[in-house]
């Protein structure tokens, strides 16, 4: 498959996986595990190389498929992060957005470039009309990212997950193409 990329700037690019990336992953998710495991159900299943490998297997499926579009985030030939638009339903033109980034790279505008080029390139090039985002209520930083980019609130799914021996309420948002000013 013909690996997928979207460039952000001259040091930053996001793009889709190969399976030779999935030691660099594992190492990066266990590197930054004790901040992500606060917001992430996925972190502590994530045990070994072959998690992440498993992981970009089905994030290769879902592009084939086109149902999902998984990507690392590069900065400086540096995998630091993960974004995707995930369930995407084609029919009723929507997807939602997801994302995590190092901890060393938050706080630099890194992640709200990149989630703004992946909204570009969801609005312009998949035709989608609604991008939703959920973010833990206590997270502030990727909700300030959707607060950032014009992002609606929707509303508040109380007890939504349970994570890391919690239950974390999410706050929904979202944003239609009409809205987007990229």
């Amino acid at each position: 498959m013909k690996r997928f990329e979207i460039p952000v700037d001259k040091d930053l690019v996001i793009q889709s996986w190969k399976l030779e990336s999935a030691a660099e992953l594992f190492q990066l998710t266990d590197k930054n595990r004790k901040q992500l495991q606060g917001w992430l159900v996925w972190v502590p299943e994530t045990k070994g190389e072959e998690d992440s490998r498993k992981f970009i297997q089905r994030c290769l499926k879902e592009y084939e498929e086109q149902t999902g579009l998984e990507l690392g985030i590069w900065y400086k030939d540096k995998l630091i992060g993960c974004i995707g638009l995930h369930d995407i339903n084609k029919n009723s033109r929507r997807a939602s957005i997801g994302y995590w980034l190092a901890a060393e790279y938050q706080g630099k505008g890194i992640m709200t470039k990149a989630v703004r080029n992946l909204i570009n390139f969801g609005f312009k090039k998949l035709d989608l009309n609604r991008i939703g985002l959920g973010a833990g209520k206590e997270n502030l930083k990727s909700r300030a990212i959707a607060e950032r980019l014009g992002f609606t609130q929707e509303g508040t799914l109380r007890k939504y997950e349970f994570i890391d021996g919690r239950f974390v309420d999410h706050v929904v948002y979202s944003i239609l193409q009409e809205e987007w000013k990229g």
